[in-house]
């Protein structure tokens, strides 16, 4: 059932929905896909389970801070405690991240461009079928899919989801004052992740829609 809907999900460009399929079978409370740099791991997309509207995983890793580097693997990595495991006794974040699951993403000569992983502050049990589906998807993926244009269309539908919790954030409110700092609290990390990852153009775009979307909000209260 998971194989057949992550398959249509990654095949109509839904990349965000088929990692929250993955974050849901799975349990883990972060699941993301990482492109390689020449010094960084480039954070290009991450469901968070606790739907925190801002966590600092979202920024770019360097290359040395990474599990995959640290421990020199190239196809698939499965840490359960990094706080205990004998690769990571060195490693500054083993006590920060401690359950971690990783497949390298690869470019059909097999070159790896990326990783699809799974990771969480507590220990973490990884099963056979979570890897299953991380190489079935990660098998669908290609440099030119984890690209800026699927970026832009994945902000772009998380600001259509803000749109529609305009409503649920007004009556929540007690005022308007409260109603516009539970939109910005929400607003605030997309427009800084457009304006970090998408062309000054696009950036601008997110930006307008997102400044009418709360000019709405105002006139509605």
């Amino acid at each position: 059932m998971y194989a057949d809907q992550l398959r249509r999900l990654v095949m109509e460009g839904h990349l965000r929905g088929a990692l929250e399929l993955l974050n849901i079978q799975s349990g883990y409370r972060f699941t993301a896909i990482y492109r390689l740099g020449a010094t960084h791991a480039e954070n290009f997309m991450l469901v968070d389970r606790d739907n925190e509207p801002s966590t600092p995983f979202t920024a770019d890793i360097p290359l040395d801070e990474t599990y995959c580097h640290q421990v020199e693997s190239l196809a698939a990595l499965v840490i359960e405690d990094a706080s205990s495991d004998p690769r990571l006794t060195t490693h500054a974040y083993r006590h920060i991240v401690r359950a971690y699951c990783s497949v390298s993403l690869l470019e059909g000569d097999g070159t790896i461009f990326g990783t699809l992983c799974q990771f969480d502050t507590a220990p973490r049990a990884t099963s056979e079928a979570t890897l299953v589906l991380m190489r079935e998807m990660g098998g669908l993926l290609r440099s030119d899919v984890v690209s800026t244009t699927y970026r832009r269309a994945d902000i772009d539908r998380r600001v259509d989801r803000l749109s529609d919790m305009t409503g649920i954030i007004s009556d929540a409110s007690l005022d308007g004052t409260d109603a516009l700092s539970t939109f910005d609290m929400y607003a605030g990390p997309l427009i800084e992740e457009a304006g970090r990852r998408l062309p000054a153009g696009d950036s601008l775009e997110v930006q307008a829609r997102i400044d009418g979307i709360r000019c709405a909000l105002v006139n509605e209260r």
